[in-house]
């Protein structure tokens, strides 16, 4: 098997990004689009200080491929049976394949057909997969981003196309339930404005299956250089960023509260100055412990709520509080809110 470099850029978007806490999204036209997704988990494991990142992998119908382990095996055995099994050709497409094998049953993944996704809501992922681009809505988009953590990967599957243009005519989905009589032609204006927009986000690059950059993320581009070197690193590599007046002002909140009680702890637990101003309110509000006082919590998708709430919930607890009422639309959606309890 012929080894390829891989391109700095996608490595020190991924850096910055788990520097940063910042989502980077990644875009892989092809047909084997699949085949990268291991290659890409293994690197943002090797950039983040953290246990292998779970993933979340969403798709319409069908996958093209089998996730359960006996059906999986029962195939190898057939292969090797008729002489056709995998590796022993010793070709590219051979050793993806057990690659992908691989990846499969030593990661934590969660499949989810897209109409299920409602039930991922409040969970947290470090590598999001969106496959079969017609059945996506601005809402499951949305959705299941908002799953991912900060630093963490989204990686989109589109089908090999002759130009990016093309999927500005693609047809969706969702287009069948406005098609009338009267009205046959539907004009796909979110496939346009997606991918326009695509090239002014500076955290996505678009790449072929087989990790080539392809000139469409302008911003990204002309952010990260021509060679990925216009990104500042230090002695050993690591990624240099400048703090911001919010990371400057969330520094000084939890060095003021450090040596509070049952309060300290908790907000030192905090990633951004919104969550951890949050978190202290409800404290204050628990530790007042009277029926006078609504503390109402609202944000974006994505934005920390639920872990907010748990480390609420653990500072209520402190506070000896003992009957908790926990209300959600799915359990599911509570799985980010009880990590921190």
């Amino acid at each position: 098997m012929v080894r390829k470099k891989l391109d700095s850029r996608i490595r020190t978007l991924l850096e910055r990004s788990v520097v940063t806490g910042q989502r980077s999204m990644l875009v892989l036209v092809g047909d084997h689009g699949k085949d990268q997704v291991p290659n890409l988990h293994q690197l943002l494991s090797r950039t983040s200080v953290k246990a292998r990142p779970k993933v979340l992998w969403c798709y319409k119908k069908e996958l093209g491929f089998s996730t359960h382990r006996m059906k999986r095996m029962k195939k190898i055995k057939r292969d090797k049976a008729r002489g056709l099994s995998k590796g022993t050709l010793g070709n590219d497409e051979d050793q993806s394949a057990d690659n992908f094998e691989l990846f499969i049953s030593s990661t934590d993944i969660n499949w989810c057909y897209y109409r299920d996704t409602h039930r991922v809501l409040g969970s947290t992922v470090g590598v999001l997969v969106l496959q079969d681009f017609e059945a996506i809505t601005p809402n499951l988009m949305a959705r299941t981003i908002e799953t991912v953590e900060g630093g963490g990967l989204v990686i989109f599957l589109m089908r090999t196309v002759k130009s990016l243009k093309q999927l500005y005519s693609m047809s969706m989905d969702v287009h069948s339930r406005y098609r009338t009589e009267q009205s046959g032609d539907v004009v796909p204006r979110f496939n346009e404005r997606f991918i326009l927009s695509l090239g002014k986000c500076t955290n996505c690059l678009v790449c072929d299956d087989e990790l080539n950059v392809l000139p469409l993320s302008k911003s990204a581009l002309r952010r990260l250089g021509d060679d990925g070197n216009s990104i500042q690193k230090g002695d050993a590599g690591e990624v240099l960023t400048r703090k911001s007046k919010e990371d400057v002002e969330l520094e000084e909140l939890k060095e003021s509260l450090s040596d509070t009680p049952h309060v300290g702890v908790l907000v030192d637990l905090a990633k951004t100055l919104d969550q951890a101003r949050a978190v202290l309110t409800f404290l204050e509000a628990c530790s007042e412990k009277t029926s006078r006082s609504t503390v109402a919590l609202t944000a974006a998708r994505g934005r920390g709520k639920s872990a907010a709430i748990g480390l609420c919930l653990s500072g209520a607890i402190s506070f000896g509080y003992s009957t908790i009422c926990v209300t959600a639309p799915e359990p599911e959606n509570l799985v980010a809110v009880f990590d921190f309890v």
